[in-house]
This record gives C-alpha cells, sequence and structure tokens, in this order.
C-alpha cells in the first residue's frame, strides 16, 4: 500500500525543502538545520540515498522518477515500522502481560501489526519525502530496544560485554531519534518514567543492574549529541521568547481533540470510538501492571501536551504518527480483554476494516498540482515573459523546483521596482506577464485563470506594457493574495492535506505587499502592511525588520528603533551585549545611537 501511487502527486508540502537541501554536500546541510526546526539526520539519509542511485544533483530538472526515488525511503522505513511494532508487541506481551500464557502475544502483534499497516496517518507520511516516516520507525526501534533490554533479568553479575549487548543498542537507536525530530526526547522521557517505576515496582534488587545498564545508554546517547545541544538550547530559549505572544496552537481543547482525530481513523466518530478503546485498554493495563499504563499513556500524552506548554502555532496534529505503534497496541489488548472469543474477532476485524477503508480516503485527497503547473508553463511562456509568484504558500519555491523555463520567477516588489526596464524589454521582445497563486485572482480581459489542482495560472489575454498599468495590476493582485489568505486557508485544511496557520499566510501576504508598495515608494501604506502583519503574528522577525527598515527611510526614527529591538528580541542569534545596549539606548530615547548599534547587530557586526 505504501507504494501504491508513490509518484503520482507531485511534492505539494514540505517534500520540497527535502528534495531542495538533503541534496546538498553533508556541512551544508548541518549548517542549514542548524536555523532550522528539524535535526539534520533525515535529510544525510536521504540525500545520501538519492545520490548513491542516481546522478539526481546534476539534473537539469525533476521528472516523477526523481519524486519517487526521494520519498522510497519512507517507505522502506513505514515497512520496518510495522516489522519493529510487531516484535515490540511480542515482547511486551510476554514479558509483563501474560507471563503464565504466551499464546496471546502472537494474535495480539499480529493484530496490532495489521491495523498499524492501514492507519491513514502513517500510510500517509511513508509515502512523503520526510523525516516523520523515520521518525516513527526510530522510536518504536528505541522503545524495542529499551524493553528489550529490560527483558532480560540477570541472575548472576553481568559482564561488561553483556551490558553492552543489551543496551548499547538502545543508545545509539536513541541517538539516531534525537538527530532526527526534536519529539525524540519525549519518547527518552517516558522511557525514563517507566524505568524508574520499574526500579521501585517488584524485587528492585534483581532490576539494579538493568537500570545501570539504561542510565549508561542515557549518558552515551546524549554524549552524542553533544554537537546539536547549542542548537536545543537556540530553539528552545526561541520558543521561550515567542511562544507566549505567537498565541501557540489556538483552542487548548480544540487542538487535543484535533489529535484524536488525526490519529484516527475518520470519520471523527470512529476516532472517538479508537479513543475509547485505548482508554479502555489503559484500564486494564493498569489492572496487569501499571508501569506499563503510565508508559503507554505518557507515550500519548506528553506529544500532544508538550506544543500547548510551548506555544507553537506550527504544531500539527497529523505529524503524531510515531504514536501509532504503542496507541494501536493498546486498543488491541482493550479489545483482546472481552472474555466472548467470537465477539473479539468480530470487533478487530471492524478495527481493521475501517482503517482500511480509511486509508483509501488518503489516495483520493486532492493534492496541488505544482508538476502539472509547472510543465504548462514550460510549454508556453516565452523567454521574454515574466512570471509573478504568490506570497501565500511558498508558490515560488514549489513552481520553481518544477518550472525550468527562461522567464524568470519574480515577487511582486521586485516586477514593481524594475517595472520600466521590465516593461521595455516586453514591448521589444513581445514579452507577458503571468502569474501563479494558490487561491484564484480576478478575472480581466487581460488575464484568464487556469486552474490546477490547488495552483492557479493567470495567463496573459492582452499584452499590457505601460508601466503605471503594470504596477497597479501587481499591487492589485497582492492585495488580493491578503484578502484571500484566510479563506484559502481554512479550505485547505477542510480538504484535509494541508493545515496551514492562516495568520503565517495572510502575514506572508502583507509582507508581500509591503514590499511592492516599498518598491512603488508609498512608505506609509507599507508601514500599515507591515504592522498589520506583525500584529497577526507577532514574533515575526522578518516582519518587524520590514516595519523598522520602512519607519527609518519615513524619518519615524522612535518607531524604527522599537520595531528594530522587537526584531532583536525574537532572535536568539542577536542575543549579546550589543543588543542589551541598543535596548537601552532606545528605552533612554537616543534613537540615532540605537538605529546605529541595532545596524551592526543585524548586519552581524555587533558582539
Amino acid at each position: 500500500m505504501n507504494l501504491h501511487h508513490l509518484s503520482t502527486d507531485s511534492f505539494w508540502g514540505d517534500e520540497i525543502l527535502t528534495a531542495t537541501f538533503a541534496n546538498r554536500s553533508p556541512s551544508e546541510v548541518i549548517r542549514w538545520t542548524a536555523g532550522d526546526i528539524h535535526p539534520p539526520l533525515y535529510y544525510l539519509l536521504v540525500g545520501s540515498f538519492v545520490r548513491l542511485l542516481t546522478a539526481l544533483g546534476t539534473a537539469s530538472f525533476p521528472t516523477p522518477s526523481s519524486d519517487w526515488l526521494w520519498r522510497f525511503p519512507s517507505v522502506l522505513a513505514g515497512v520496518l515500522t510495522v516489522a519493529v511494532t510487531y516484535r515490540l508487541v511480542r515482547l511486551l506481551v510476554e514479558t509483563w502481560l501474560f507471563q503464565e500464557d504466551k499464546s496471546h502475544a502472537r494474535s495480539i502483534a499480529t493484530a496490532t501489526a495489521l491495523l498499524l499497516c492501514f492507519a491513514p496517518i502513517a500510510i500517509k507520511y511513508n509515502q512523503e519525502a520526510r523525516m516523520h516516516a523515520l521518525f516513527m520507525f526510530l522510536s518504536v526501534l528505541t522503545t524495542w530496544f529499551f524493553f528489550r533490554g529490560w527483558a532480560q533479568q540477570s541472575t548472576n553479575n553481568p559482564s561488561s560485554f553483556d551490558l553492552a549487548r543489551r543496551w548499547l543498542p538502545f543508545a545509539l537507536a536513541t541517538t539516531a531519534n534525537l538527530y532526527t525530530v526534536y519529539f525524540g526526547f519525549l519518547i527518552l522521557a517516558t522511557q525514563v518514567v517507566f524505568s524508574i517505576l520499574e526500579l521501585g515496582f517488584q524485587n528492585p534488587k534483581s532490576k539494579i543492574q538493568n537500570f545501570f545498564g539504561f542510565s549508561l545508554a542515557v549518558i552515551i546517547a546524549l554524549g552524542l549529541y553533544l554537537p546539536w545541544w547549542s542548537v536545543l538550547f537556540k530553539i528552545l530559549s526561541r520558543r521561550a521568547a515567542v511562544g507566549a505572544i505567537e498565541g501557540g496552537v489556538g483552542t487548548r481543547g480544540v487542538f487535543l481533540f484535533g489529535v484524536i482525530k488525526s490519529l484516527g481513523p475518520l470519520p471523527e466518530v470512529v476516532a472517538w470510538g479508537f479513543f475509547g478503546c485505548f482508554i479502555m485498554g489503559l484500564f486494564l493495563l493498569a489492572r496487569r501492571y501499571w508501569p506499563i499504563a503510565v508508559f503507554a499513556a505518557m507515550s500519548v500524552a506528553l506529544p500532544a501536551t508538550l506544543p500547548i506548554l510551548l506555544g507553537d502555532p506550527r504544531a500539527l496534529q497529523f505529524r503524531y504518527a510515531f504514536v501509532l505503534p504503542i496507541y494501536l497496541w493498546v486498543i488491541v489488548y482493550a479489545v483482546w480483554g472481552i472474555r466472548e472469543k467470537e465477539a473479539k474477532k468480530f470487533i478487530l476485524w471492524l478495527l481493521i476494516t475501517l482503517s482500511f477503508i480509511a486509508t483509501l480516503g488518503i489516495y483520493q485527497q486532492t493534492k496541488p498540482n505544482w508538476r502539472d503547473a509547472a510543465a504548462y508553463l514550460n510549454e508556453h511562456v516565452s523567454p521574454a515573459d515574466f512570471i509573478l509568484i504568490g506570497p501565500l504558500w511558498d508558490e515560488g519555491r514549489f513552481i520553481g523546483y518544477y518550472y525550468h523555463g527562461q522567464a524568470p520567477l519574480l515577487p511582486p516588489a521586485v516586477l514593481v521596482a524594475n517595472v520600466e526596464s521590465y516593461s521595455k524589454m516586453m514591448r521589444q521582445n513581445n514579452g507577458r506577464i503571468w502569474a501563479v497563486n494558490c487561491f484564484a485572482p480576478k478575472e480581466s480581459p487581460a488575464l484568464q485563470n487556469i486552474a490546477f489542482s490547488g495552483v492557479v495560472l493567470s495567463e496573459p489575454r492582452l499584452t499590457v506594457y505601460e508601466a503605471d498599468l503594470i504596477t497597479h495590476a501587481t499591487l492589485d493582485l497582492a492585495a488580493q493574495a491578503v484578502e484571500a489568505a484566510y479563506p484559502w486557508a481554512a479550505e485547505a485544511e477542510s480538504q484535509g492535506v494541508l493545515n496551514p496557520d492562516p495568520r503565517t499566510a495572510k502575514a506572508a501576504a502583507l509582507r508581500a505587499l509591503g514590499d511592492a508598495l516599498v518598491a512603488d515608494n508609498r512608505l506609509s501604506e507599507a508601514v500599515t502592511a507591515y504592522q498589520t502583519a506583525v500584529d497577526i503574528f507577532p514574533g515575526w522577525v522578518d516582519g518587524f525588520l520590514a516595519l523598522a527598515e520602512t519607519q527609518e527611510k519615513m524619518g519615524h526614527l522612535e518607531s524604527a528603533a522599537k520595531a528594530y529591538r522587537q526584531a532583536v528580541a525574537f532572535n536568539s542569534k542577536w542575543q549579546s551585549p550589543s543588543a542589551d545596549e541598543a535596548a537601552k539606548l532606545v528605552e533612554a530615547g537616543a534613537w540615532d545611537k540605537a538605529l546605529e548599534k541595532y545596524h551592526q547587530i543585524v548586519m552581524n557586526k555587533g558582539e
């Protein structure tokens, strides 16, 4: 199922980041991920995989085959996740739950593996060129190694080799997990809690050796993570600085309910039925062996609540595929508690069938078709044309990945800033202006929309060479993007494919509008656009910088200094004695000196 239609859809989400950055050298990948929200391991692995199998790095443009190849490592990770989940569940059942009758282990493990095979959220990420399938695999792998270490009780003093054999694989898998997604620390936290509970639950003396081996493995893993600690601390300090003002994930209850729905399968009533089985399974586990129940509960509760505590608006519930192996095992365990054998089989069959039906919906989702939109441009755009790219959702990055024509891709501000020279070039060479957007702009006698799935090309029907008309049309299109941001985000989320933050989309559109207004020397209107953007999405460093620079151009030194102070405050890289000194100058009203300091900081000339 993971291979079904693997290359049918073009890259439509953050996959574009994978193909763009993973193909760089390892040193470049590490430098880039140090400023990203994900560690480097996935990019390093998938980039090496692709370079080994194809000369994609030297290809002039991507193909469906190259898209397939970028996604295949996730397919492999998904298959391995099912296999390791089976081994993990058998180990848990045989060692902690049914020691007196191990015949249940194979049946429970098989049912859990089948549910995981058909889990829609797992299929979704098993077909994406992103790190989430790998993270799901490594999370269940480190959990299996963890419980395997605890299951091997030692009656005599174990040798150093025996401890290493048991716990070194766990240390290495944990290290890999931490270098894949930062949520790997949550997996480790649940394991720490279980170890403490296990140590004090029954016959603690016989478990001290295992606790020592586990502790040593954790020290090794954290030591191997040493090169990345500074990056993690910067991310945490950034979240601490802006988490509260960015508004977080929204209404807490709505977010938590979204987690349940995402774990699914949909429709919502079915997802709640699965969650009800999970709660019942926790209750049954607690009666049988409560440290296991605590571990299972924390495996789901910690990832669900951490984004609320951090106030991270980018947290997406459907990225919680990594909790599925434990989540689905607890559900199967709940069903296994039914005494009537035929009823037990029927309910398991029903759960698997509902998951399978929901999985079919994953293949039927309509995704943005950047590949065909770019193919149309490749065929119809002439070298004398210009292509205006929208600001809502990285339109330039997506269309630029597949587009290989000679006409340049331009943001609105660049077109407006160079409108005189561009209009002259178009007049001389019969050039035209196209547009690429995620929304459908208003049509006019000069433009007609050509709609692809999630992508709209505005094809010119009339040639326009007057600079004033081009500027007016460009600014109008940028203003339309601002108005379309919220409806577009709502529609995208309702389709179940994308989950864009509407505030981010509108702030980006306002930034693009503001930049175009600055290029047209309409500074006062640009300030309004920038101010609205940072009001909508506070903590946005680039937004405050644009606001500060424009206020300074207008001679509003006080407003400019205060905007610079906000930008610097929300960028952990700029925290320094110079930043503290500049903030004091702002408080003292020394605007000129404060601006001079901020210029040094922003240009990396400060301390």
